[in-house]
């Protein structure tokens, strides 16, 4: 059962509710870029249907000012992701949540979890990384991989890069990310309150993933936490715009939400 939700500053802001069968903590899943409340593709509609048949309540609402939502004074996205929650909370009694999405709406959903202890699990797609020994190792590879026929031009285009005076863009340019030694501490806590994750990166990322243990280099010893559950999929973009990729993508976070979640609550 989908049910509209109007909240925040003088209901300006608006959300679906697809209701759970158990007692599982809600999942959140705030837009972001320029797409609306149901997600690349309808993603996040899907996602909700497939969850609800399994138990597992959603709310997917629109952030002020992406989209087509209109921006709203002295409401951003964190003030509104938390007037979303005090909504589900006292009103549809929901306590616990699980926030993320794709891109920036992992971004937020890292934010959000540092600072308030109803998140107990977080949906990372494309989140926070940092390029490191094994990146480089990864794109040294690749090069070998290429026709020796290719490699003056790599190289060339290398040095080229090199001598640009131009500064190159960087993701802490566009993206809400801490500094590599904050995120390991912020990580730490998380891990420490036992707030479950789920890490996808996808090839949409390759300027600055590309080898699974880049992520452990990122965030140290922490990251090999039980609580953590982590893939790289370079064979998908960063929208999963195949039917493929998307029905992979929903198969694998139902079932996270379902062995870390879900069936745990049955089994009471």
């Amino acid at each position: 059962m989908e049910t509209l939700v109007q909240f925040g500053p003088r209901n300006q802001l608006v959300g679906i509710l697809n209701g759970g069968t158990i007692d599982a903590p809600l999942l959140v899943l705030p837009n972001s870029g320029i797409v609306p409340r149901a997600g690349l593709f309808r993603l996040h509609v899907d996602l909700a249907r497939m969850l609800e048949a399994r138990g597992v309540p959603t709310f997917r609402f629109d952030l002020p000012g992406v989209g087509e939502a209109q921006r709203i004074s002295g409401c951003d996205h964190r003030q509104a992701t938390r007037a979303a929650m005090d909504h589900l909370q006292a009103n549809y009694g929901h306590g616990q949540f699980i926030i993320g999405g794709i891109c920036s709406a992992a971004d937020l959903g890292w934010r959000m979890a540092i600072d308030d202890p109803r998140i107990v699990g977080l949906l990372m797609l494309d989140g926070i990384t940092f390029p490191g020994p094994w990146f480089q190792f990864a794109r040294f590879m690749a090069v070998l991989k290429r026709s020796p026929l290719q490699w003056p031009a790599v190289a060339l285009r290398l040095l080229r890069r090199s001598r640009s005076t131009q500064p190159a863009l960087v993701a802490s340019d566009y993206r809400d990310w801490p500094d590599r030694d904050t995120a390991r501490k912020e990580l730490a806590a998380l891990v420490k309150r036992e707030v479950q994750s789920l890490w996808i990166y996808t090839g949409g990322v390759s300027d600055r993933f590309l080898h699974r243990r880049e992520f452990y280099w990122a965030f140290g010893r922490v990251a090999r936490s039980d609580t953590i559950t982590l893939f790289h999929w370079p064979d998908c973009d960063h929208t999963f715009f195949t039917h493929a990729h998307r029905d992979r993508l929903l198969a694998k976070v139902s079932n996270w939400l379902g062995d870390r979640y879900a069936d745990r609550e049955r089994g009471r």
